[in-house]
């Protein structure tokens, strides 16, 4: 067995996480902002949380694994920090229905259906019907995270296979079958509904397998960019972000676009924030942006439907109010999930934590 290799703490990498979520919040507060899309390739932040997911997965997991840690131990460690805030948003989106049901029966829905909804979500099981506008209509966002666990599966299961030559070929074949997906769709905006829930597989695993292979990849290419360590790259690549996701390219241009963005340049973007170092008077703000946007990503859109939802139970037209009603939206979002981050998740975290701790011990 190998000895554990000493934690390091990408904050680059949350600062660019950060930056994406609210980005993403932001796409979809657009109604409430102006009067087009902000920022409207933010879609394409989904497929950077995989790549950063499998860059600090391998980082974070693989010495482990080879040293014995099991399939079993590492799907608690993952429920255990992608599942509290998961359940919270799931629920704020089950308190919306009910609560519309309540101040607009006009559109009623049955108390059934709710239930299904709420159990099929609780359980990370989509709903691949006609009927719903997304495979998890309490959470929308949370198609990404059911990606995300069972690629993790995936990644645990298959590990002692997972040799670099079968990463490339892994990543090789998702790129051709994303690149079918992606000409045929016109994007690469897909993965979140029942018909274009096939699609979602290439899609993530691409992105978090190349992550995997770049993570693995350091130590070859690490002392040939030593130029990162000087200048302001990691502030290059947060801006780069931004800029993409503002980018909006029309017609057949856009899926080269998508497909550029993440093969070439958030590849860039991710060993950029790996190799260059993080200027000491940033670290507190960027190690704030990777703590919080796990929870704006995961409760902002139940967030904008209960304010969004209130604004029309008092008749209060919310689009005709902005940008001021959607900054107030923006403002207590991140606000929320700051707040649920301190007194919710990270108690609960360490609750269950030490319960799997205790468990392994008397085992």
């Amino acid at each position: 067995m190998q000895p554990a290799a000493p934690r390091h703490v990408y904050l680059n990498l949350d600062a660019i996480r950060g930056v994406a979520a609210i980005s993403v919040m932001l796409y979809h507060f657009s109604p409430f902002l102006a009067d087009g899309k902000v920022l409207p390739s933010s879609y394409l932040a989904v497929d950077l949380f995989f790549l950063l997911s499998g860059f600090v997965i391998a980082h974070a997991y693989d010495r482990k694994i080879e040293n014995g840690m099991g399939f079993g131990t590492f799907l608690a460690i993952r429920l255990i920090r992608l599942y509290p805030l998961y359940l919270a948003g799931t629920l704020l989106g089950c308190f919306y229905l009910l609560i519309k049901n309540r101040l607009i029966p006009t559109e009623y829905i049955p108390l059934s259906e709710i239930g299904t909804q709420l159990a099929t979500g609780m359980l990370f099981i989509p709903l691949v019907g006609e009927a719903y506008h997304t495979i998890f209509p309490l959470n929308p966002a949370s198609w990404s995270l059911f990606f995300e666990l069972i690629v993790n599966i995936a990644y645990a299961a298959v590990f002692f296979l997972l040799s670099r030559r079968v990463l490339t070929a892994l990543v090789a074949a998702s790129l051709v079958l994303l690149i079918v997906a992606s000409v045929i769709a016109g994007t690469l905006d897909f993965g979140m509904t029942g018909k274009t829930i096939i699609s979602g597989l290439p899609r993530v695993s691409f992105s978090f397998f190349l992550g995997v292979l770049l993570c693995r990849s350091m130590a070859r290419y690490q002392d040939s960019l030593g130029f990162l360590r000087r200048g302001w790259w990691v502030e290059a690549a947060i801006l780069l972000t931004l800029i993409v996701f503002a980018i909006a390219p029309a017609g057949s241009a856009r899926v080269a676009y998508d497909l550029a963005c993440i093969a070439v340049v958030f590849p860039i973007m991710v060993v950029t924030g790996a190799v260059a170092p993080t200027a000491p008077r940033l670290a507190g703000i960027y190690g704030w942006l990777g703590r919080i946007s796990y929870p704006i990503y995961i409760i902002h859109t139940p967030m904008l439907m209960i304010i969004a939802g209130a604004g029309k139970a008092v008749s209060v037209d919310p689009f005709a109010h902005h940008p001021w009603f959607g900054i107030a939206m923006i403002v207590a979002v991140i606000v929320i999930a700051d707040v649920a981050t301190r007194i919710y998740d990270e108690p609960v975290r360490r609750f269950l934590q030490r319960q799997m701790q205790r468990s392994r011990a008397v085992a």
